[in-house]
């Protein structure tokens, strides 16, 4: 097989004082674009359901990024070889994979659970008053317990994803690698070590990070229209019809 093409320039370290500071920025950015969407939507969700919406987002972000970072640091240590090592390039690998495969496979998911979590558990995704069991007349649960199982589902989903995702990133690895790494040979950030480093981590998840959050926050967030299944909506006419 081909060696991947080299891209000098030092370990694209993560977890440096440089990258601990831009990973940071990351997360301002995350809150800025959870802000701006709640601001724009319409009809605007209460404080209280936004809050747990974001909250919720950002634990499931954090989480997702350290998975990212750990499959970046065991990519580049541990499975490839001294010309496939670069840090950045296996960041933006996991990265990538998690915009255009993880997102879709969250989606999907999500989907299929939110009907049988709503008729099983009485937990609606984005609901956090708990109206199913007060309705059938059972002790509700407090919102904090509501948003915490909620989070604790999100990030099952995001575990089983991530490591679908990431078999088939170690499956396809010399291709996709030897993708990006060609990319920054030609973009000259090899022997760059911050430049790759904040174009990774920083300047391509501006974009990525925006796209993903209102992907995802659409069906994070309640909606009746979704979450109200058939069956649902033909027992609330039975009494009009009596």
């Amino acid at each position: 097989m081909a060696e991947p093409p080299a891209c000098p320039g030092g370990t694209c370290e993560l977890f440096g004082v440089f990258g601990i500071l831009v990973q940071c920025l990351i997360g301002v950015w995350c809150v800025a674009t959870l802000l701006v969407m709640w601001w724009l939507e319409t009809p605007r969700r209460s404080l209280l359901a936004w809050l747990g919406d974001m909250s919720k987002q950002m634990v499931g972000a954090g989480y997702g990024h350290f998975m990212n970072v750990g499959v970046a640091i065991l990519f580049g240590e541990a499975l490839t070889t001294a010309a496939a090592n670069n840090q950045c390039v296996w960041y933006l690998v996991g990265f990538l994979s998690d915009i255009f495969f993880s997102t879709f496979l969250c989606w999907l998911l999500t989907t299929a659970l939110r009907p049988v979590f709503r008729r099983n558990c009485g937990i609606d995704i984005g609901e956090y008053k708990d109206d199913a069991n007060l309705a059938d007349g059972q002790a509700s649960m407090s919102p904090w317990l509501m948003w915490s199982l909620q989070t604790a589902i999100w990030l099952g989903i995001l575990t089983v994803v991530k490591a679908v995702v990431s078999l088939g990133v170690y499956l396809a690895q010399e291709p996709l690698y030897s993708g990006l790494a060609s990319l920054f040979r030609q973009v000259n950030l090899c022997h760059h070590q911050r430049a790759q480093l904040v174009v990774s981590v920083v300047l391509v998840p501006i974009v990525g990070d925006a796209f993903q959050f209102a992907v995802q926050d659409s069906f994070l967030k309640n909606n009746v229209a979704t979450a109200t299944t058939k069956e649902e909506v033909e027992m609330e006419m039975l009494p009009a019809d009596g």
